[in-house]
């Protein structure tokens, strides 16, 4: 039985190398991609919805000297949610699980780390997206509000309801991580309201 479970534990460990070095190995196929983007008319879709014309009424927090824009909200994003996903992408029970420092979990399990990596691609891919394949950061606002909205109350769940998320310790502060993240998630949403006002 104990050498099955160094076996699962060495197992573990190679996968984790594996699906770290695929990690790089795409970012690196992404990003040398990312230095020959045609041109904005080339990348336009073939099937293109017919949009309005652009109303010349300016930003109404603007006129009042607060206005967020689009840029800063995807700035925020892609270090927020961006820089999370890529420790959940390469390592996320090491980086999140029970042992780590920052522990925003007591357990993973097989398809808590399986969602966790695939939520992690997601994230970088599609919050960095501005970045390397030109997404406009206007759309990209409006891509995110629903989601914004719907991590507010997720995180809540986390930080209050989920047994595996709220009973979690760490090294970093004396209560639950989940607890940073509603303030967080709120100023987020903030930005990305004022962003599309």
């Amino acid at each position: 039985a104990n050498q099955a479970g160094r076996r699962r534990q060495h197992n573990a460990a190679h996968n984790q190398v594996m699906f770290a070095r695929i990690a790089l190995l795409a970012l690196a196929v992404s990003s040398t991609s990312a230095l020959n983007v045609p041109s904005q008319s080339a990348m336009r879709p073939a099937l293109r919805l017919p949009t309005k014309p652009a109303d010349a009424t300016p930003n109404v927090l603007a006129l009042r000297g607060g206005g967020v824009d689009a840029d800063l909200l995807c700035k925020v994003m892609a270090a927020v949610y961006g820089g999370f996903g890529i420790f959940l992408a390469t390592i996320p029970d090491v980086a999140f699980g029970k042992n780590s420092p920052v522990s925003y979990w007591t357990t993973f399990g097989e398809a808590g780390e399986w969602f966790a990596r695939g939520f992690g691609i997601v994230a970088v891919s599609l919050f960095t997206s501005p970045f390397w394949a030109g997404m406009p950061t206007d759309v990209l606002a409006k891509v995110a509000l629903p989601m914004n909205i719907l991590f507010l109350p997720l995180f809540f769940q986390a930080a209050m309801v989920l047994p595996t998320a709220k009973d979690s310790t760490n090294a970093v502060l004396p209560f639950n991580l989940w607890f940073t993240q509603i303030p967080l998630a709120a100023s987020i949403l903030a930005l990305n309201i004022m962003a599309l006002m």
